[in-house]
């Protein structure tokens, strides 16, 4: 423990502990002095102050958990990440560093010094605080088996070992960049910039030797040299090129693949931070249609971002060679033109490509919307009109989808093989001028002319995946540039500490002024709203529909932010807390068609609020509440009780049992404000009241929006 001890940072280092760990690992981060509170009280507190550290610095810390038996495995790839253990009963932690040494893991100390410690003994060490829950178990075992003495220290590690491996154990906090940071950051940080420039460097190499084999072949066969020196020359220069080949596509294909994760996290990350509105007003076959080119974005960009530096390589290599030639400077100027022409056509290419797609992705939207709303064309729709110009829509698919395919065959297909008729016929000004002439520069000439024949069939592809790649970038651009990092708070917020009945005699929301409207030009819902809300109150809201009911309950959970006017929690502003911790802080029940159910377990779906994987008392509580909500007849009939799947692919919930089951999300999250949205709704009269007395019981402060 005495090593242990050495290595490790106490809870009041944590300040200085996070922003040394990031700049030792690369991750830029913001100049910002962290401040912390004389004490975490618990285990929240930690984890409020871990994520509005990670926020204030501009990076991310991820809190996970490992079952004892991994705990090992986590060890080894979890650097860098930040480490929770106990010293002499006190609270530490340790800061891994990428970088594991012959069983050692890489450890930043208090001294701003590398330290190496054997996982095996780090591993001992953090198991010490959870084991002695099992030493007086494992002891009797050991005394009931009459284990021989020189045995029961082997025996004991085994059962110990076997009583762990099943044990949640937290405190580990992962750190990385943000994927909502700007992805050129994302890529330098990931070594994607200098993975290129290798990958550039290798294709290069490649090429010159390319040029030095032709030219050494030509050399020797025009000059009557191709004795076995030669070939053997010719031979090695030729075996050579296959590692450096296979070098190149190996770092090209790694390239690929890190720099898709990247995009892939930024896309999800994206997609996660889109507004309400944004979602709403996009039917659903135009949301599908976006996560269907979010995937071909990907693969063309990447594709076409490593085929156009090797073919502006190849193009500047095929100049050089007809230049050099001395007789080539007609084919040079051929070339260039011919790459015009190339440029062009991949113009014409991108235009029909985007009439092409654009009408795919109505067919899509309209396929969609005809599927989800069969029931209602079944009931409401006469069957005649189901198929109404769908004829016309087909005939234009297909004239643009052909007008497409031409185009591609006439850039991929034709083009390439143009130029090579066009570099032959380039040698008959050559040929008819008369007089003696020279083989070895011709032979040059028709080296340069198959080297451009590459050039323009990888300029032709790679435009072809550009202008794939920008359609798709239109449909994906709201996802991307939907990632970007919330504000982060001015300060600190940890939970007060005051007495039950004082702090129900304190505002808990305030609000001054508050204008609200969902688009720029229109009427305001909320105009110079005023409310105040005391710890502890029971508010209703009540009102005609289209009153803002709703639209207040949105800005008090932060759903949704006011255009004007200030609103406070506990005294704070959105800024202060962070809009995370604002969330947590104020629980908020949607209508019941805003409201979702998940396909996973109930459990989830009851919990996902308060933390997941839970812990067994988490499992206890939520259960606990779901049979006080009158959902016992629910889950005594599921096979799997409490972690039986529901949602679209699962057991099938009733309205009512669905309202219940958003009433306990709710409630379990241990906020400070619920918010009910005409969450009682789709619940009987009886089952009603029974839910809104517990309700009444539970929440700490309430506001329940109704109709009259």
């Amino acid at each position: 423990m005495k090593r242990l001890s050495e290595v490790a940072w106490p809870v009041s280092g944590l300040p200085e502990a996070l922003p040394a760990l990031a700049r030792q690992c690369d991750l830029p981060v913001r100049q910002i002095e962290l401040t912390a509170p004389a004490h975490f009280t618990d285990e929240a507190t930690l984890n409020t102050w871990m994520d509005w550290a990670a926020d204030t610095l501009g990076i991310e810390l991820e809190a996970t958990q490992v079952a004892g038996a991994e705990m090992e495995s986590l060890l080894s790839a979890a650097a860098p990440a930040l480490v929770k253990c106990s010293v002499e009963n006190e609270q530490y932690f340790l800061l891994l560093l990428p970088g594991y040494t012959r069983g050692k893991l890489h450890i930043l100390g208090p001294d701003l010094r590398v330290h190496r410690m054997p996982i095996a003994e780090l591993t001992q060490a953090l198991c010490v605080q959870y084991a002695s829950r099992f030493s007086a178990e494992v002891e009797q075992l050991l005394a009931s088996a009459r284990i021989p003495e020189r045995d029961q220290a082997r025996v004991r590690i085994a059962l110990l070992r076997e009583r762990l491996a099943t044990v949640t154990i937290r405190g580990f906090w992962l750190l990385r960049l943000p994927p909502e940071s700007p992805f050129a950051k994302q890529l330098q940080y990931d070594g994607i910039f200098r993975g290129a420039g290798m990958a550039l460097g290798v294709f290069l190499s490649l090429y010159l030797l390319e040029i030095l084999g032709w030219w050494l072949i030509g050399h020797g066969a025009l000059n009557g040299q191709m004795d076995l020196g030669w070939l053997m020359a010719w031979g090695l220069l030729l075996v050579s090129l296959i590692p450096l080949r296979l070098l190149g596509m190996g770092l090209s294909g790694i390239l690929v693949i890190r720099a898709g994760t990247l995009l892939k996290q930024r896309l999800l990350a994206g997609a996660l931070h889109m507004s309400p509105d944004a979602i709403r007003h996009q039917g659903v076959g135009q949301l599908l249609g976006r996560v269907i080119e979010s995937s071909a974005f990907e693969a063309l960009a990447l594709n076409g971002g490593i085929r156009v530096p090797i073919a502006m390589l190849e193009l500047v290599l095929a100049l050089i060679v007809l230049i050099s030639s001395g007789i080539g400077t007609l084919h040079a100027l051929l070339l260039l033109i011919w790459t015009m022409v190339a440029m062009w056509l991949g113009r014409r290419l991108f235009l029909r490509l985007q009439r092409w797609t654009t009408l795919r992705l109505e067919m899509a939207h309209d396929l969609v919307e005809r599927m989800v709303g069969h029931r209602t064309r079944l009931a409401q729709q006469a069957e005649e009109a189901w198929h109404e110009g769908e004829d016309q829509l087909l005939t234009t698919y297909w004239q643009a989808s052909r007008e497409y395919d031409q185009a591609a065959v006439l850039l991929n297909g034709i083009l390439p093989r143009g130029w090579l008729l066009l570099g032959i016929l380039g040698f008959l000004p050559l040929l008819l001028v008369g007089g003696e002439i020279d083989v070895l520069p011709l032979a040059i000439v028709l080296g340069g002319v198959l080297l451009g024949y590459r050039a323009i069939a990888e300029i032709a592809g790679s435009l072809t995946n550009f202008a794939q790649a920008w359609v798709a970038w239109q449909q994906v651009a709201p996802i991307f540039h939907a990632a970007k990092a919330e504000q982060s708070p001015a300060i600190f917020h940890a939970p007060a500490e005051h007495d039950e009945e004082s702090g129900k005699r304190m505002p808990i929301v305030e609000g001054w002024d508050l204008v609200f409207r969902y688009r720029a030009q229109g009427a305001p819902v909320l105009d110079n709203c005023n409310v105040s809300i005391l710890g502890g109150e029971r508010v209703l809201l009540q009102g005609a529909s289209g009153g803002g009911k709703s639209s207040l309950a949105a800005l008090l959970s932060g759903a949704r932010k006011q255009e004007s006017g200030l609103l406070l929690l506990q005294g704070l502003d959105s800024g202060a807390w962070g809009m995370r911790n604002w969330r947590k802080a104020v629980a908020y029940a949607p209508q019941f068609h805003e409201n979702y159910i998940f396909s996973a377990p109930l459990a989830f779906n009851v919990l996902m609020g308060r933390r997941w994987p839970p812990e067994q008392q988490d499992l206890i509580d939520a259960e606990s509440l779901c049979r006080e909500l009158g959902l016992d007849n629910l889950l005594d009939n599921m096979p799997a009780g409490f972690m039986q799947m529901v949602g679209e692919t699962g057991w099938r919930l009733s309205h009512g049992e669905r309202s219940r089951v958003f009433l306990a999300r709710a409630l379990l999250q241990d906020a400070k404000v619920i918010v009910l949205d005409e969450s009682f709704g789709a619940l009987d009269p009886q089952t009603m009241e029974w839910c809104l007395r517990l309700v009444m019981e539970r929440a700490p402060t309430l506001v329940v929006i109704a109709h009259p």
